[in-house]
């Protein structure tokens, strides 16, 4: 029997199908916690891979960013080949390669997320902090949406799939359509915009941010095959206010589907009372899950402290300590 993923152990929560995951985050009212573990950069935590760190501060579930399936790594971790790690020895980063997901999901207990990028339409190319070109199949440090892509993602052992899109409506909903016809139910897919296209394409983005997606669009994206939707927290972009996210996870969940509020824009990296107070508003509204970003200081992931504060401001500390605490053999 299917319970609230509050409530399951490490292993039991490794051990569920993807629609009973759906069924234990939708039973566990608003109280899922997700950190954000890039792995396009260092380890924040010397030695310690991101998605440990997110998961000893209490996540739920933690989300592997900037992850390209065809060629992982896993910065914190040894590599399997120590030859892979010498040349950066110097700055002491080991890059964990070797390592699959499946191996990083037993590692830590927890399902893991990761996100595949549709190609941008807003123009003006791709720029980013220090890297100012596009190469190959990957964007902004992660993977486009291919066939190819998707199915490494459900080999490798992902419980959820993020499809996301700085592009065109018509465009992201053809994806998630095509996406789900691939895999079926094998894995929970989500969709959505999370934040505004900041540094990524921004050359013709919407001067009204609240424009990137409202009610109509989520609908349309739940009617393609995306289960969860995505969205920015009221409080972490301008323009997302309570009516607006509201009638957006109202609109979301008349149509079946959950819904997940990103913190993004670097409120990461902010104080805890921000933090709480981001977390209690966007729960008020109904949000199903929280997602906790990963520009803290320095694009890895959140501050410790600000992840155990989501937590804690939404599931209390007997569900936090018992995340933080409880053995992954369990």
């Amino acid at each position: 029997m299917v319970k609230r993923l509050l409530n399951d152990s490490p292993r039991e929560m490794l051990s569920l199908a993807s629609r009973e995951l759906f069924q234990a985050i939708k039973m566990s009212e608003g109280r899922i916690v997700i950190g954000d573990a890039r792995v396009r950069g260092c380890n924040l935590v010397q030695y310690v891979c991101n998605a440990e760190v997110c998961a000893a501060f209490g996540s739920d579930i933690v989300a592997i960013n900037a992850y390209n399936p065809q060629r992982p790594i896993f910065p914190g971790l040894p590599s399997k080949n120590p030859e892979d790690d010498e040349p950066f020895r110097e700055i002491q980063v080991p890059i964990g390669r070797g390592w699959s997901a499946r191996e990083v999901r037993a590692l830590i207990g927890r399902p893991l997320m990761t996100s595949l990028l549709a190609a941008p339409s807003y123009g003006g190319g791709m720029v980013d902090t220090g890297f100012t070109e596009a190469k190959g199949d990957t964007i902004a440090g992660a993977a486009l949406i291919t066939k190819k892509n998707v199915e490494l993602v459900v080999e490798q052992g992902f419980d959820i799939l993020a499809l996301y899109g700085w592009c065109e409506e018509k465009d992201l909903i053809e994806h998630v359509r095509e996406t789900k016809k691939l895999v079926g139910d094998r894995i929970l897919i989500e969709s959505g915009v999370p934040h505004g296209p900041g540094l990524i394409y921004a050359k013709n983005s919407p001067y009204q941010l609240r424009d990137l997606i409202g009610p109509d669009y989520a609908i349309k994206l739940v009617k393609a095959g995306a289960d969860i939707i995505q969205i920015p927290a009221v409080g972490s972009l301008p323009g997302f206010t309570p009516e607006h996210v509201g009638a957006i996870i109202d609109a979301v969940h008349a149509e079946g589907a959950l819904v997940t509020v990103g913190i993004h824009n670097s409120q990461e990296g902010t104080d805890i009372e921000t933090i709480r107070r981001i977390a209690i508003d966007n729960k008020t509204l109904g949000a199903d899950m929280q997602m906790l970003g990963d520009a803290g200081l320095n694009e890895n992931m959140g501050l410790p402290e600000t992840i155990m504060a989501l937590c804690i401001a939404l599931k209390g500390h007997r569900h936090t300590y018992r995340r933080m605490t409880e053995s992954v053999m369990r």
